[in-house]
C-alpha cells in the first residue's frame, strides 16, 4: 500500500512512464518497514547478543568438565607397543658326557649368534577404581553445580540483555514525545506571535516590539530542545538496531508512539524481596557455586587417603628367529603372552603439597560462601530502591500531568485575556514557559517511572 501511494506520487509529478517504472522495479521506492514490538525486539536482542552467546560457551565449558568428572568413575585403559631390533636365539642343545656326566650346551645347527631379527610388544593396563574417600564423587557433584552455576549466570546475561533493551526502548519513546512537546511549544510560541503582531499593527497599549524580541528568545530555546530530542531519538534508534541485530540497510518502526500512562499496580514491597532471593540468578549462581566450592575442598581433603580399584594387565610380545624358552622360571621381554586380574591401592605422600591444596580449596569456598551473604545482604536494598523509585517517579509523572493540563489552560486563558485587552505578552510566556518546563518534567518521570518498572522485574528474576 506505501508503495502505491508513492507510485502516485511520482506519476503526479510528471514524471516519463519508463522511469517511473525503472524505479519502482529497481526498489528505490523502499520496502515497506516492519512494525516492532517491544518483545520482539527483546527475542532479537536475546538471539543475536555475543554476550550470550559467550555464556552460552561457558556453559558447554561447564557440560565438558562434568562429563570429564563422570568418567572418573569408569574404567581406562593405556597401551603401549614398541617395536625395535633383538639378538637371533635358539633354544639350547645340553649335551651330557656318559662318562663324566657333565653336561654342556651345544649349539644348534646353523646357529649365528650374531643376526638380529625384529621384535614387536604391546603392554596394556585396564584400570577400574573401586573406592577412593571422594576424591571422584565430590569432582564430579562440583561439576554438576558448576554447570547449574553457569545456567543460573546465563540467565543473569539475559536479563541484563533484556534490561538494556527496555532501557533503550523507552529512552526511544520519549525522545518522541520530546520532539513533539516542542512541536507544540512551537505552534504556541507561533500563535502568540501572531496576536502580537496584530495588536501592534492595531496600536494596542498591551503589545510592542519588545515582545516579538522576547518572543524570539523563548522561540531558541524551544527549538534547541526540539534539536536536541531530534538527536537523542536518532542515538536511540540506531542503537535499538545495533543491539537487537538489524542490519544496518534495513529500517523498523516500533508499533507505539507514547509511554503508557496507566500506572501498574504493584504488590507489597516484602514480596518482591522474597521473589528475588527465591529468582534472582546471581542469587542462585553464589549459590551453587557455594555448594561446589564445599565439594572441591572436600575432593582436596580425600586427598590424603589411599584410593583402591581393580587392574587388568597384560601383554604380547614376539620375535621372528628367536625361541621361547618356555620355562616357568625365566622370563622372555620379547617372547610372551599374559593377562591377569589384580588388586591394589595408590597412596600418594608429599611434604606440604596436598596441604596447600586444601588450604587454597578452602580459601575459594569461604570466600564464596562471603559472596552468597553479601549477594542476600545487597540484593534486597537493590529491590528496596526500585521499589521507591517507581513509586516515587510514579507519583511525580501523574503530578507534572496534572500541572501540565492546568498550564496547558492558563495559555488558553492567557491567551485570550491578552485579546481582549486585559492581559499582557508577559502573561502568554509564563503560562507556555510553566508549560514547557511542566511537560518536560513530566516526560522525565513518565520514563523514570518505566526505567524503575524495568530494573524491578530485573532485580526479582523476572524477564
Amino acid at each position: 500500500m506505501a508503495k502505491y501511494f508513492q507510485l502516485r506520487k511520482y506519476v503526479k509529478a510528471g514524471l516519463p512512464l519508463v522511469l517511473i517504472l525503472t524505479i519502482f522495479c529497481s526498489g528505490a521506492l523502499g520496502a515497506e518497514q516492519k512494525v516492532l514490538t517491544l518483545d520482539q525486539l527483546i527475542e532479537m536482542a536475546v538471539a543475536t547478543s555475543p554476550e550470550l552467546k559467550i555464556a552460552d560457551l561457558e556453559v558447554v565449558s561447564a557440560k565438558a568438565d562434568l562429563k570429564m568428572a563422570k568418567a572418573g568413575m569408569l574404567p581406562q585403559m593405556d597401551l603401549r607397543g614398541i617395536v625395535g631390533p633383538v639378538d637371533e636365539a635358539k633354544e639350547p642343545i645340553v649335551v651330557v658326557d656318559p662318562v663324566t656326566m657333565i653336561g654342556r650346551i651345544k649349539d644348534p645347527p646353523n646357529f649365528n649368534s650374531s643376526a638380529i631379527t625384529v621384535f614387536g610388544r604391546l603392554d596394556f593396563t585396564i584400570e577400574q577404581p573401586l573406592y577412593t574417600f571422594g576424591k571422584i564423587s565430590n569432582r564430579r557433584d562440583a561439576a554438576a553445580l558448576g554447570v547449574e552455576a553457569q545456567i543460573a549466570g546465563k540467565n543473569k546475561v539475559r536479563n541484563e540483555v533484556v534490561l538494556q533493551m527496555k532501557e533503550l526502548y523507552y529512552a526511544y519513546l520519549i525522545a518522541g514525545q520530546g520532539k513533539k512537546a516542542a512541536g507544540e511549544a512551537d505552534d504556541f510560541i507561533k500563535d502568540a506571535g501572531s496576536r502580537i503582531r496584530r495588536l501592534i499593527e492595531m496600536k494596542a497599549t498591551n503589545a510592542d516590539q519588545s515582545d516579538l524580541y522576547r518572543l524570539d528568545a523563548f522561540s531558541a530555546e524551544v527549538k534547541a530542545f526540539e534539536i536536541k530530542a531530534t538527536t537523542g531519538s536518532h542515538l536511540a534508534y540506531q542503537s535499538l538496531k545495533r543491539f537487537a541485530g538489524i542490519p544496518e540497510n534495513e529500517d523498523f518502526r516500533i508499533d507505539k508512539t507514547e509511554l503508557p500512562r496507566e500506572p501498574r499496580h504493584l504488590a507489597p514491597e516484602e514480596e518482591y524481596v522474597q521473589m528475588a532471593l527465591a529468582n534472582r540468578p546471581e542469587f542462585t549462581q553464589v549459590k551453587k557455586g557455594v555448594e561446589a566450592r564445599r565439594k572441591l575442598m572436600e575432593a582436596a581433603k580425600a586427598d590424603f587417603y589411599p584410593s583402591f580399584g581393580l587392574a587388568v594387565v597384560g601383554s604380547v610380545a614376539g620375535a621372528p628367529n628367536r625361541d621361547n624358552l618356555d620355562v616357568a622360571y625365566f622370563g622372555d621381554e620379547f617372547n610372551h603372552a599374559y593377562a591377569g586380574v589384580v588388586a591394589g591401592a595408590e597412596w600418594h605422600f608429599d611434604l606440604g603439597i596436598t596441604k596447600g591444596k586444601l588450604d587454597k580449596a578452602k580459601a575459594a569456598y569461604l570466600k564464596t560462601a562471603q559472596q552468597r551473604d553479601q549477594a542476600v545482604r545487597f540484593i534486597p536494598l537493590e529491590v528496596m530502591k526500585y521499589y521507591q523509585d517507581a513509586r516515587e517517579a510514579e507519583v511525580g509523572y501523574q503530578a507534572y500531568q496534572q500541572a501540565a493540563i492546568g498550564s496547558r489552560r492558563w495559555i488558553v486563558t492567557a491567551f485570550s485575556n491578552f485579546d481582549v485587552g486585559t492581559g499582557t505578552a508577559r502573561d502568554m510566556f509564563d503560562a507556555i514557559d510553566r508549560y514547557g518546563k511542566n511537560q518536560g518534567e513530566y516526560l522525565r518521570a513518565l520514563y523514570n517511572y518505566h526505567v524503575a518498572l524495568a530494573r524491578l522485574e530485573y532485580a526479582v528474576g523476572q524477564r
